[in-house]
């Protein structure tokens, strides 16, 4: 995720790299100005990114994010989805390399307001999902290639077993006793999901801190980026995955259904939706429950793990 709006001000180690790349950048793209660097949060190693400005021939100078490096498949959809419209920020520059190392980096829009969150009083559900829209509408020009995202359920299971006991979770004996039943149910639940339709794109990691605006809250339309994750896939995955961030915070949706919300976008474009959707989305609901004890690093909140313990009792 980027906050286009504010970023941690770059420490001084993050000053020599920034410093070392940035004349090199600025030969590649002439139009940009100075740029002011820092990581963001979610940013390991030498990643960096900076806000400029840009001198667009047309538009005049125009404020902007860089980022560099970028994986190779952020890079390949943010230019894909230039022509779709409102679906990523307008890219201004990108390249593959810097001085002679292969280095992707790219200068795009800095939308001016978001990521989206309460400020939009409920309407960044819906802004999520009409920007979720656009982009599966735009990404089925492209022919779905490579592989589907399909985990080891089965030693997922055996991590979330042995976490719950190693960081003492709380509810332990409901999660071992949960966790042993959805064990007995991993060849039914796998054999479901993987008769889902994969021949389309995801996003990958659909939530609103993906998504900002051009337009001050409750406006949209939202536009996505962070495209590192995008891949082939269904589009189920995504709906359930947004939907599990709110299992602790139901109160936020105001009584939607994010999957069926997208369901129905996705008939109201023309779009292909499983015949058996809920089913599936069910399953993959069932199996990320499942997965929460397993990754405590990044879903350890202690409401958001009763919540999804919850979620697994009531599917098996």
């Amino acid at each position: 995720m980027i906050d286009q709006n504010s970023g941690p001000v770059a420490t001084s180690l993050e000053r020599p790299l920034g410093a070392n790349l940035e004349p090199v950048l600025r030969e590649n793209c002439d139009r940009l100005s100075s740029i002011s660097w820092f990581r963001a949060d979610w940013q390991r190693g030498g990643a960096l990114t900076g806000f400029a400005t840009f001198q667009d021939e047309n538009d005049g100078p125009r404020d902007v994010v860089v980022k560099l490096p970028v994986p190779p498949r952020e890079k390949l959809w943010l230019n894909r989805l230039q022509s779709a419209g409102d679906v990523a920020p307008r890219l201004y520059a990108s390249g593959d390399e810097l001085g002679g190392y292969d280095m992707a980096w790219v200068v795009m829009e800095r939308l001016s307001h978001g990521p989206l969150g309460s400020k939009w009083g409920g309407n960044e559900f819906d802004h999520v999902i009409e920007a979720a829209g656009r982009f599966y509408l735009a990404s089925n020009e492209f022919p779905a290639e490579g592989e589907a995202d399909d985990r080891d359920w089965d030693a997922i299971n055996k991590r979330s077993r042995d976490n719950v006991k190693r960081h003492n979770v709380q509810n332990e004996q409901r999660w071992n006793k949960a966790l042993k039943k959805a064990h007995k149910k991993m060849g039914e639940w796998t054999r479901i999901w993987n008769e889902r339709s994969t021949d389309g794109w995801v996003h990958g990691d659909l939530h609103m801190g993906n998504a900002m605006t051009r337009n001050e809250p409750p406006e949209g339309p939202a536009l996505l980026f962070d495209f590192a994750r995008t891949q082939r896939g269904s589009w189920i995955a995504d709906g359930v995955y947004l939907e599990h961030l709110y299992w602790a915070r139901r109160d936020r949706l105001g009584g939607r259904k994010l999957c069926k919300l997208l369901a129905q976008k996705r008939k109201k474009l023309g779009l292909a939706v499983d015949k058996d959707w809920s089913q599936f989305a069910a399953v993959r609901r069932a199996l990320m429950a499942m997965s929460t004890p397993a990754s405590l690093d990044q879903h350890g909140n202690p409401k958001h793990v009763a919540a999804a313990l919850e979620v697994l009792e009531r599917e098996v």
